[in-house]
């Protein structure tokens, strides 16, 4: 295997700012409620709506063309700035998940990534089934046998405990704080955890909590003969029980895969999966062009056309995914409801989607009309420049203000910053708001959506850009107190309001899909219409694929499912 050289500090940031951002952007899937017993999710998932005539232009395309086949090399170029670091989490946020994490690892738990239909639930990942006491604490999960790691080395309880030690306990010889930070909330309910047998691992939270299988598709299983070998240098040598294993790793440049021969569904039909980080939209263009990659993510919207002209495949499809900017509430003039609400009204969010050719619907709400947590009863935010107007004045800010924003130029799940903010600046300038924009590489501003305005580094921010959705039942943590860095996360804007606290506790601890949604609606819109943040666009994932890709399917979920993919040779 090549190594690579080890990344700067910024990389180690890029970890524990994965934390920050992970349970939002690492899948778009509704909460099931568990069963006594699952050897699948529980409840029925809900379908996304569709994009409807005015919202977009481009047509929904879930599925690439289909075959029988398989092998060949399929060429991926990422929006990521580089090649993300594959440990527990990798690095790169949504994207570092997508192409590396769930493809080298798997967690207990997985998600339902091989369909296009509904909201994607947790489903057996490396636990082939589980069953959750009348005592609504202790997860009895029953493990796959006779598997092993890329390395060879055997998959069993005594694996999953090392990876919860890994983050958890501080006395662990191998215990890594950086990674501790990353997974912080995904294990913030674990009371204890024990082998019981060979194939059994026990899990006790310290209250009943009705998210742990989602928690647990983000905990991901590392080989533990690897991490003790390896050291530091683990990553060079990265080994999960996932469909592909890491052969090799060039840092700023490439990652190779290929498929692992003994992974539990069987062999993956590609021969090789290789990633290239291609920040800038016009190199992943230029790549598509010239046959250098066989998948753009977010390509130029303009050039779309001309590539289906070319033969090219363009998928898309709605997901709980959207483009949105924390306000800062720690001072003026955002601790000011009336400013957070006037900032709402002020956007012209279909001429934003008219920027972008219609990859994208206007983002009313948080969340998409069709997700769960999404307020059928209120009309959301509509276009009101004169309602923005008053709502300034009454707040004193007739005259105007001036605003800083940071930004990522580029970067996982950022659709088209450039074009989009200098749109927003517009929007706002014919209300007075004068915007400073301000570049950030999208690492640190992962790391800025962990650390919060309350923190040094970022207070002087008044805005800060980042896509995120409410993906998970876990992701509305960050609406409420307890998601206020630095004790918890993401809680950005450092809101706070009690009503919305204790609905969403109450949800973790509903079991009934229908109430805990209902509460889970709750917090989501009421935090809107407090102004939690501005939202402008909910994605709709544009990819662009040669006409050799056979077999993708385009999930509700930041994380894709590449096991029945290949390349046409034919084609």
């Amino acid at each position: 295997m090549t190594t690579t050289t080890r990344r700067s500090l910024l990389r180690t940031a890029a970890v524990i700012g994965f934390g920050a951002v992970g349970m939002d952007v690492l899948a778009a899937c509704r909460q099931a409620a568990p069963g006594t017993r699952a050897p699948t999710s529980t409840g029925a998932a809900t379908s996304v709506a569709p994009a409807t005539a005015g919202q977009a232009s481009s047509a929904v395309n879930t599925h690439s063309l289909t075959g029988t086949g398989s092998g060949g090399t399929l060429r991926i170029g990422m929006s990521a700035a580089n090649v993300p670091i594959p440990d527990t989490p990798a690095t790169e946020g949504g994207e570092g998940s997508r192409f590396v994490g769930t493809q080298i690892y798997e967690g207990l738990t997985r998600l339902s990534t091989n369909q296009a239909e509904k909201f994607c639930t947790p489903v057996p990942g490396m636990a082939e089934s589980w069953t959750l006491a009348d005592d609504q604490v202790t997860w009895t999960f029953k493990l796959r046998q006779g598997l092993s790691f890329h390395d060879g080395t055997t998959f069993n309880a005594d694996a999953v405990k090392f990876a919860f030690d890994r983050v958890i306990d501080k006395n662990f010889a191998y215990y890594n704080p950086t990674l501790a930070s990353a997974n912080s909330q995904r294990v913030a309910v674990i009371g204890s955890y024990s082998v019981v047998d060979n194939s059994t691992f026990k899990i006790v939270t310290n209250r009943p909590y009705a998210f742990l299988l989602w928690d647990m598709q983000g905990m991901l299983l590392p080989s533990p003969t690897a991490v003790k070998q390896y050291g530091k240098e683990y990553v060079q040598h990265a080994s999960g029980t996932g469909p592909f294993r890491m052969t090799r790793y060039v840092d700023g440049q490439v990652m190779e895969l290929e498929p692992n021969d003994g992974y539990w569904q069987g062999k993956p039909k590609l021969d090789k999966l290789v990633l290239l980080p291609m920040p800038e939209p016009s190199a992943r263009l230029a790549g598509l062009q010239a046959g250098d990659i066989d998948w753009a993510e977010v390509p130029p919207p303009d050039a779309v056309s001309q590539l289906k002209d070319a033969g090219f495949q363009a998928i898309t499809g709605p997901y709980p995914h959207a483009i949105t900017y924390q306000l800062n509430m720690d001072k003026a003039p955002f601790n000011d409801v009336r400013v957070r609400q006037a900032i709402n009204y002020a956007v012209n969010r279909d001429a934003t989607i008219a920027v972008i050719d219609g990859f994208g619907l206007p983002a009313r709400q948080y969340v998409p009309p069709g997700h769960p947590y999404y307020d059928p009863n209120w009309e959301g935010y509509s276009y009101d420049p004169a309602k923005a107007k008053s709502l300034l004045a009454e707040a004193g800010f007739a005259s105007g203000l001036k605003l800083r924003m940071a930004y990522p130029p580029g970067g996982s799940g950022n659709m088209w910053p450039g074009p989009m903010n200098e749109r927003l600046k517009a929007d706002l300038k014919t209300l007075g708001i004068d915007v400073e924009l301000v570049p950030i590489e999208w690492n640190n501003i992962i790391s800025g959506n962990r650390a919060g305005f309350k923190n040094p580094d970022w207070a002087g921010y008044d805005m800060l850009h980042i896509s995120l959705g409410v993906s998970t039942p876990v992701a509305v943590r960050n609406f409420t107190s307890s998601g206020i860095p630095p004790q918890g996360c993401c809680n950005t804007p450092g809101y706070s309001n009690p009503t919305l606290d204790a609905a969403y506790a109450q949800a973790e601890r509903t079991f009934d899909e229908e109430q805990q949604s209902a509460l889970l609606r709750q917090v989501t819109a009421g935090a809107m219409k407090d102004g939690f943040a501005l939202v402008t666009v909910h994605d709709l994932n544009l990819r662009v694929l040669s006409n050799k890709v056979r077999n993708f399917v385009q999930p509700q979920a930041w994380t894709v499912d590449l096991y029945k993919v290949y390349m046409e040779k034919n084609a």
